[in-house]
């Protein structure tokens, strides 16, 4: 995926900053490397499953093969290896990938599982070589390709299961004193097997990763208040929402809270709207500080004004919360001549405190939260004011 315009993208995105980092070390700050893997398992999930499905036919398939054609002293450690341990560990994979708990652990199932597989190839092998059997080793190759390409592990895991399966190889082959010439032929080719798909799967999942981000991207640009980073009033809706619904079920308390930049139409009129701009963004910093869990939200609702919901606090911390806001915003010393309320930039607060009741919504809360601020600006401004439904 194309990455979006990034002169459009809040220079405070996390994806943008991760973008000019770089990341051709296949890692991402811990601030995004948990949403990549939760991305990644997401976006391969359905892959890994049909890889999986092939896989076990295929693996059956091989199976009849080896009943057909090889000789009888062989038949039953051949299947014992094939039926006993290969098919088993592709089915239990299988079903691990629908389970939606186990999401997070598809990278280490999927790799021990490869891992096992490949172990298990090198092993019919060995017991061919004991009995004096001449077995094809591109077997093992087809297993390399598998991994590295179909089943969507990431590069370290694909890397780690392909490099172990070849020295397991090697040591076999070493163990049965397999004629130099050959040996070198065949270690040279299923070298060369893991040298391409390790160069591929890096490749691969460098085009998953720069994906991640522009994905991430668009989502900011979709979200975000170009001008100051807080949610933009959509984004602030849904996720107030939730906030409010989850909050009537429990039964918990909200704090929505509609701020306003007093006189800031004289600001802008006075110092003009790049200085308007940047009040704008001082302001909007300091009140997404005061926002920390997953269900408070903050957001630039419109112009001058700005909105907020707080979860679950009670009516002092709120009260609390709002001051400390109030404060930083004057103590950030934005000269304004044309105030009537302060020599400064200020901000007038007004809280509705409740909790939800089956007929309320989140309208009624904000219309509540706006008759507050109303209430704070025919005060005298710069102050915050509570009020309940």
């Amino acid at each position: 995926m194309k990455l979006p315009h990034l002169d459009w993208v809040n220079q405070d995105s996390p994806y943008l900053r991760q973008h000019h980092q770089g990341f051709r070390t296949l890692s991402f700050t811990d601030e995004l490397e948990p949403a990549f893997r939760r991305y990644h398992a997401n976006a391969f999930l359905v892959r890994m499953r049909w890889a999986l499905l092939v896989a076990m036919v295929l693996a059956l398939l091989f199976a009849v093969l080896d009943f057909i054609t090889l000789p009888e002293q062989l038949n039953d450690r051949l299947l014992s290896l094939r039926l006993g341990v290969i098919q088993p560990m592709l089915t239990l994979a299988w079903l691990a990938t629908y389970r939606r708990e186990l999401r997070d652990y598809l990278q280490i199932i999927g790799g021990t599982v490869a891992l096992l597989c490949g172990l298990a190839g090198v092993g019919i092998i060995g017991v061919a070589r004991h009995h004096a059997f001449s077995l094809p080793y591109e077997g093992i190759i087809l297993v390399t390709v598998f991994f590295y390409f179909l089943i969507g592990l990431r590069f370290t895991t694909a890397v780690l299961c392909g490099w172990l399966i070849f020295f397991a190889y090697l040591a076999v082959e070493l163990t049965f004193d397999t004629v130099t010439e050959v040996l070198l032929n065949n270690l040279l080719f299923l070298a060369l097997a893991n040298v391409i798909g390790s160069v591929g799967c890096y490749f691969l999942e460098y085009a998953t990763r720069l994906n991640f981000l522009a994905l991430g991207l668009l989502q900011d640009l979709a979200d975000k208040d170009f001008l100051t980073g807080l949610f933009n009033r959509r984004a602030f809706t849904e996720r107030a929402e939730r906030s409010w619904r989850q909050a009537q079920r429990e039964g918990r308390a909200l704090g929505l809270v509609m701020m306003d930049v007093d006189f800031f139409k004289r600001y802008n009129d006075h110092y003009g709207h790049a200085a308007g701009d940047e009040a704008l963004r001082q302001v909007a910093r300091v009140i997404g500080e005061h926002v920390r869990r997953p269900l408070d939200c903050t957001a630039r609702y419109g112009g001058e004004e700005f909105v907020g919901c707080w979860y679950d606090l009670g009516e002092e911390q709120m009260l609390l919360i709002l001051e400390k806001i109030r404060s930083t915003t004057e103590a950030l010393g934005l000269p304004h001549g044309q105030s009537d309320a302060a020599a400064v930039v200020t901000l007038s607060i007004g809280l509705a405190y409740l909790i939800p009741q089956p007929r309320q919504s989140l309208e009624d809360a904000l219309r509540v939260a706006d008759e507050a601020l109303y209430l704070a600006k025919e005060q005298g401004r710069n102050r915050v004011v509570c009020k309940k439904p």
